[in-house]
């Protein structure tokens, strides 16, 4: 099968959806299939790169600005390098990504040439708008956002999402469009409890205590500042550290909370790891935690669990489906101390421990790739063999 993906946020970027993007094309790759890519360039130049298996056409791209040192890039009108890369290619089905000018693009070519065209949706107002979460227009703005985003999603033929959560949320805002929940996915043979971290607890000087690990971006829509509230009450409890793992242009807030109320000691700060490094971070934890409301799966969580630990998650979104095989807790939208407690009751206890870790590993085998390739490959013959249908 010849399948293209296009995207606005694509590997060597790390986000949620360009990680998700990255590991099933390499998965469908490994399947067997001819799987091409269609992601902005950093430079004002279209080009294309060979990765590992896959190739790449990088279109034109600008600094996207006011978006939170991520350095995301946008390809200003980028139609016609689109229409080139598929009639060169020919794809049998394209896969959209995101709401932005490649898909934009891509949709236009494929209703031109009677190309199927499945959605993957990994985004939420939320993620997009996160520079202006205390803006007075935000709900205005989230508002017109939802309709920008089912107005795309309704133009697929067909459309993934992570989680039936995320279906659900997407149905009741008006999405029509036939919808599959698949997995993002977790790499089990990278991800795994069998990895060794104590080289990164000795570079980073980490204490010889237990650890609550948060890893992902640190931006506003995370919700940090609730995790950073509830440490004066589990450090009287435990005497636990805090390891936050990431970087986002809300970092220098969080680390100044941590000042405030006392416990600046009680953390550590470090950037995005190498790849060769990351998987092993979570080989030094004992809990982790993921505290963001506006998550449609939450693949960090997915490759916490992999790696055996038990996960403390908001409930809100779609992160609580990752905790119903007994493997964590949840706690209420701001709840610091509710959230204290399920740290506690986890840190003290090392028969809750070992059981969580089993059960995490257990969930997250559901996940692992070679399933979630499956479940592409089926909808991908599902829409081919409907045809399309606009």
């Amino acid at each position: 099968m010849k399948i293209l993906f296009t995207t606005e946020s694509y590997y060597p970027i790390i986000d949620g959806g360009a990680i998700a993007q990255h590991r099933i094309v390499h998965e469908l790759i490994k399947r067997g299939h001819d799987v091409r890519v269609i992601a902005p360039n950093t430079q004002l130049r279209n080009t294309k790169e060979q990765d590992n298996g896959s190739v790449i056409y990088r279109s034109r791209g600008m600094l996207l600005p006011f978006y939170m040192n991520n350095k995301y890039h946008f390809p200003p009108f980028p139609l016609p390098f689109v229409q080139n890369v598929i009639k060169e290619f020919q794809p049998d089905i394209i896969n959209v990504c995101s709401p932005y000018p490649n898909s934009l693009s891509a949709l236009t070519i494929a209703k031109k040439f009677n190309i199927p065209v499945v959605g993957s949706i990994h985004i939420l107002p939320e993620n997009i708008l996160a520079p202006w979460l205390h803006s007075a227009y935000y709900s205005l703005i989230k508002k017109y956002t939802w309709r920008f985003l089912i107005w795309f999603y309704n133009k697929v033929d067909w459309a993934t999402v992570p989680t039936k959560t995320g279906g659900d949320l997407y149905k009741e805002q008006g999405l029509t469009t036939n919808v599959t929940p698949i997995s993002n996915g977790v790499d089990t043979s990278m991800f795994h409890p069998k990895n060794k971290g104590a080289y990164l607890k000795e570079q980073f000087h980490l204490p010889d205590k237990p650890i609550v690990l948060y890893t992902g971006r640190i931006n506003q829509e995370k919700n940090l500042d609730v995790l950073i509230s509830a440490i004066p009450e589990v450090i009287t409890a435990c005497d636990a550290h805090f390891l936050f793992v990431g970087s986002g242009g809300y970092k220098d807030s969080i680390i100044q909370q941590t000042q405030d109320l006392s416990v600046a000691e009680h953390t550590t700060f470090i950037d995005f790891l190498p790849w060769e490094d990351y998987p092993n971070i979570y080989s030094v934890a004992d809990v982790f935690i993921m505290p963001a409301e506006a998550e449609l799966q939450s693949i960090v969580t997915l490759e916490a669990i992999a790696s055996g630990l038990p996960a403390v998650v908001v409930n809100k979104g779609a992160v609580p489906e990752l905790v119903t095989n007994n493997n964590g807790y949840t706690f209420e939208p701001g709840n610091n101390q509710q959230l204290a407690q399920h740290l506690i009751t986890i840190l003290n206890d090392k028969t809750v421990q070992k059981t969580m870790k089993i059960n995490s590993i257990n969930l997250a085998q559901s996940h692992a790739m070679d399933q979630v390739g499956l479940h592409y490959e089926q909808v991908y013959q599902k829409v081919i063999e409907k045809g399309v249908n606009r």
